[in-house]
């Protein structure tokens, strides 16, 4: 049995038994880890808070080669998120953060640009960034440190560069094309030059730098509308998911 100390963010929690949790993290150090917290649920767990979704945490457990679940020794509370919890539309979109980095992450596998990424994401949320950038910005990485980056410098098919006014993104073809290759394909998002432009500019920067960007609401229409056929067809989460009530890119910031 080994020792595993990192940091971490709880992404989810289960009952299990009478009295235990099964707690899913992302760590700093092994990407998704899921653990079992014993007497968690009892009114005097030594755990207390530090346990519950979006908590920021120094986590302890030990891990048995062969078991798939680690036994959760120790959680200690770096950041609760507090504020962000007292903020119906922030702790919804903080939410949907966790839930799309749970579903988009393969279990064991290191990626500390996820990791960073997610901290960063809700530490803006709670010092109130424009919320609707910042799920734009945080969706944009997470689909690139996922492996699902989309090609946006030319045409998928017939490689040409994309001048024309007007061009689309394609879901199942993981980029865009140009509107002569895009006849009879399904499943795409229109995109205009300046929405290129953005997606283009905020890949090169930094999460911080890339919320200075401006996009109009048009290309914000369109970079949800883009996304969220993106993030439907590599998760499988139905198209209802992203509807106005419980947006992962929400339409007001």
């Amino acid at each position: 049995m080994s020792l595993l100390s990192t940091p971490a963010i709880v992404l989810g929690s289960i009952k299990l038994g009478e009295a235990d949790k099964l707690v899913t993290f992302f760590t700093a150090k092994r990407g998704k880890l899921k653990g079992v917290a014993k007497g968690a649920r009892r009114m005097k767990s030594r755990f207390g808070a530090s346990l519950e979704p979006l908590t920021h945490c120094n986590l302890v457990v030990f891990e048995k080669p062969g078991d798939k679940l680690a036994r959760i020794d120790q959680s200690d509370i770096v950041h609760s998120f507090q504020k962000l919890r007292e903020n119906w539309g922030e702790i919804q979109l903080g939410s949907h953060m966790v839930h799309l980095v749970q579903r988009m992450t393969p279990e064991a596998e290191p990626n500390p640009s996820i990791y960073r990424l997610l901290l960063e994401g809700l530490t803006f949320l709670e010092n109130g960034a424009d919320r609707q950038l910042s799920a734009i910005l945080f969706v944009i990485r997470l689909v690139a440190y996922s492996g699902y980056q989309p090609r946006w410098d030319q045409c998928l098919k017939c490689r040409t560069l994309l001048t024309q006014p007007k061009i689309y993104f394609s879901s199942g073809q993981g980029g865009t094309v140009c509107p002569k290759c895009a006849e009879g394909m399904e499943r795409l998002a229109s995109i205009s030059q300046g929405t290129l432009a953005f997606l283009r500019a905020s890949q090169k920067m930094d999460y911080t730098v890339a919320h200075r960007l401006k996009p109009s609401p048009a290309m914000r229409l369109e970079i949800q509308t883009l996304f969220g056929q993106h993030m439907t067809y590599l998760t499988g989460t139905p198209a209802s998911s992203w509807a106005a009530e419980s947006p992962l890119l929400p339409t007001r910031p």
